[in-house]
């Protein structure tokens, strides 16, 4: 999630805010108004109330912050790199480079934050108990418990042991542990999160239906859509991520040759795709260099009375949708740079000697990483 606004650092860290947590506040800020502090202490006008609501959800972002603040200080002191903070419309999000390297490191990282908004709970629970031994107003009573109540619940609903929550990754840092399989961790704390997002879809649905509180059934049935969405994107990024290490780049590519891209179709598939199954092309612009990369099956698409109209280059990618990569390089690092591009061209000592498609490495997805693939050593081949 991108940020919309920055608003500077805190412990050296970035944060920033998304536009979708002043929707979250102004909710929380009316909710709070008109539902809670109206009843909770009667009495004051409707302008008390307003600002009250609007000071408690902003005190309440400042918990949800300094909760993704523990996340960070923890992260960077077991070695790993805090890109920043995104405040949204589910709390926060602490963007972490790389992954922890002992489940102790998972554990305190993931930890951390849940103790934070408990013990921020705690603390506005005290000051509560303060006021009111002050003779302090009901509003700033009700506030403060109100703010206290709900950094505990969050605290306790990011515990529960299911993925992408914080307990989560508590239960993914106690299944690495025990088995020391930290893929089949994954796989039991992401399969939690799917089993917990479809629980409340369920539960929101049984809400709606039965009319006690549409706006509550919506909420419990979207935060679940967001649960089950969230946790099985994460299980299928753990498994591209479990199949590709390990693998070097030069395991996955495939042949590559060059010819003229100004030809016709038929004449490529006559002269070069034909006996080279499987192999990736660039393709050379008349006045010199590449223009872009064909994969020579796939010329078969072609309806066979445009072969003598259509070129190689009016079908192929363009060569500014490429990125290079090294023999020996881990293929997981090299798709976690790609940056979008639609090709990999693999590059030893100056010349180009394979190709990685998209569908290669889905294939090698598919085979777990432990799949046949082609051998390493083709270098560009003019045929």
């Amino acid at each position: 999630m991108n940020d919309t606004i920055r608003l500077g650092r805190v412990a050296g860290v970035k944060v920033g805010l998304n536009w979708s947590l002043l929707a979250m506040v102004a909710l929380i800020a009316f909710g709070l108004a008109d539902n809670r502090f109206s009843i909770d202490a009667p009495g004051y006008s409707g302008a008390a109330y307003a600002v009250a609501g609007a000071l408690t959800a902003v005190t309440l972002l400042v918990g949800v912050l300094l909760h993704e603040v523990g996340h960070a200080v923890v992260a960077r002191r077991v070695g790993l790199q805090v890109d920043g903070i995104t405040l949204s419309w589910m709390g926060g999000v602490t963007r972490i480079e790389g992954d922890a390297q002992s489940p102790a490191a998972e554990l305190g990282i993931a930890g951390v934050g849940p103790l934070v908004s408990a013990a921020v709970g705690g603390v506005l629970w005290i000051v509560r108990i303060l006021v009111i031994d002050g003779h302090g107003g009901r509003l700033a009573i009700s506030a403060l418990g109100w703010l206290a109540v709900i950094n505990v619940v969050l605290a306790v609903f990011n515990l529960l042991p299911a993925a992408p929550l914080d307990g989560g990754r508590v239960l993914h840092s106690l299944v690495w542990a025990t088995t020391r399989d930290r893929w089949r961790a994954t796989r039991v704390a992401a399969g939690a999160g799917v089993g917990l997002g479809a629980l409340m879809v369920a539960l929101g649905f049984l809400v709606l239906i039965r009319g006690v509180d549409p706006l509550d059934g919506f909420f419990i049935s979207f935060i679940g859509w967001w649960l089950l969405g969230s946790a099985r994107a994460e299980r299928q990024l753990a498994q591209v991520r479990h199949s590709l290490d390990g693998v070097r780049i030069s395991e996955v590519m495939r042949p590559v040759g060059a010819a003229p891209g100004w030809i016709t179709i038929r004449a490529f598939a006559e002269t070069y795709a034909t006996g080279h199954p499987g192999w990736v092309w660039l393709l050379e612009k008349w006045d010199g260099g590449y223009g872009g990369v064909l994969l020579g099956d796939t010329i078969g698409s072609v309806p066979f009375p445009q072969w003598d109209l259509s070129r190689p280059l009016d079908m192929a990618v363009p060569i500014s949708a490429t990125t290079g990569a090294t023999p020996e390089e881990d293929t997981l690092e090299v798709v976690g740079r790609t940056g979008g591009k639609q090709v990999i061209l693999v590059v030893d000592g100056g010349r180009t000697v394979g190709a990685v498609l998209p569908s290669d490495l889905a294939a090698l997805v598919r085979m777990g990483g432990r799949g046949p693939v082609p051998s390493s050593g083709w270098t560009l081949t003019r045929p």
